[in-house]
């Protein structure tokens, strides 16, 4: 059985602060450590998933009653394509919908603008996951299929609507998968399945006011307790989100805000796991290792040329140049 979080809202009045109505003055709008953060948006909500994968299962309508096996599963790597993110998940034997027990792959996709391959995409992700996660016998040889179940979650509004929620190529697959919009979801339904990791994307809910978006906030802020980098994380992003769809000060919903998580993107706090992060800081070293050695070979041409001859420095660079592609 998935764990509930322990956590009640305690009923509080919002303070009251101009958000949605226009601002009588001109303020600066301040600058978001998430918008220096690569790929913000699928960082934010893997974020949110991994942290509340039985939140996830609860947006999607999923029994209670499940297991969740191993989380974040990835697709062997034989190809370019990267689900966002896939769980195994398990009905136990005597279950309501599964008497006999059931075991499925539950694979999510997070989606901010619609886009027309999507149908495609997700025939070709469900594909690799199934053949990645394959029983096999010693061999090599398949002997079974996994179970897939495959959600895209669209969070920007009007995003996603036309999407068909199948992909058919005749005689060479058939694929459905379901579509959720985040964006027409409120916050009463996000209170009523107790997703407060969720409530970090309240400006895009839908019908949200000012008086909603405080409680958001201060529902964030329960949730974290104590943890002050959980707390940190939760607000800043729901200050990324709240900037990104009403261009305003994000001041006027977190006071301090720029003092108080102003170091949180760059202290790495955002990276998914820490074999993601050491890949990152991998690839930064290569890349740093590669710029110097660009620059010290540079300089150690510059230094033989200069113990050249005129015509034998001329000599060498037609060289350079004819070597360049």
């Amino acid at each position: 059985m998935v764990e509930k979080i322990p956590f009640s809202p305690k009923k509080s009045e919002p303070q009251q602060i101009v958000l949605f109505s226009q601002a009588n003055v001109e303020y600066t709008i301040s600058e978001n450590p998430l918008e220096e953060v690569k790929n913000a948006f699928d960082i934010t909500c893997k974020q949110a998933f991994l942290q509340n994968p039985e939140g996830a299962l609860r947006l999607m309508g999923i029994s209670s009653f499940v297991s969740l096996i191993e989380k974040n599963v990835e697709l062997q790597r034989t190809s370019d394509l990267k689900v966002d993110l896939a769980f195994w998940v398990q009905y136990p034997v005597g279950s309501k919908e599964y008497p006999e027990g059931e075991k499925f792959l539950l694979h999510i996709e997070f989606q901010k603008q619609a886009q027309k391959n999507m149908p495609l995409r997700m025939a070709e992700y469900d594909m690799e996951l199934a053949l990645a996660n394959a029983e096999r016998d010693k061999t090599g040889r398949i002997l079974n299929y996994p179970k897939i179940r495959s959600y895209v979650i669209y969070f920007w509004p009007e995003e996603g609507k036309d999407d068909p929620e199948s992909c058919s190529i005749e005689y060479v697959i058939a694929v459905r998968y379901q579509k959720i919009l985040l964006y027409e979801k409120t916050l009463a339904e996000l209170k009523h399945k107790a997703l407060w990791e969720y409530m970090a994307f309240a400006p895009i809910l839908k019908d949200m006011d000012e008086q909603q978006l405080n409680e958001a906030k201060e529902l964030l802020e329960q949730y974290a307790g104590k943890d002050e980098n959980k707390r940190r994380r939760l607000l800043l992003t729901l200050a990324f989100y709240f900037k990104r769809k009403y261009k305003r000060n994000i001041n006027e919903i977190i006071p301090n805000f720029d003092t108080m998580i102003s170091k949180t993107a760059e202290t790495g706090y955002y990276a998914l796991t820490p074999e993601e992060a050491r890949q990152e800081r991998e690839a930064g070293r290569q890349e740093g290792q590669q710029e110097g050695m660009a620059k010290g070979m540079t300089k150690g041409i510059q230094k033989v040329l200069a113990m050249l001859s005129e015509t034998q420095r001329e000599k060498v660079m037609q060289s350079l140049g004819e070597e360049k592609p």
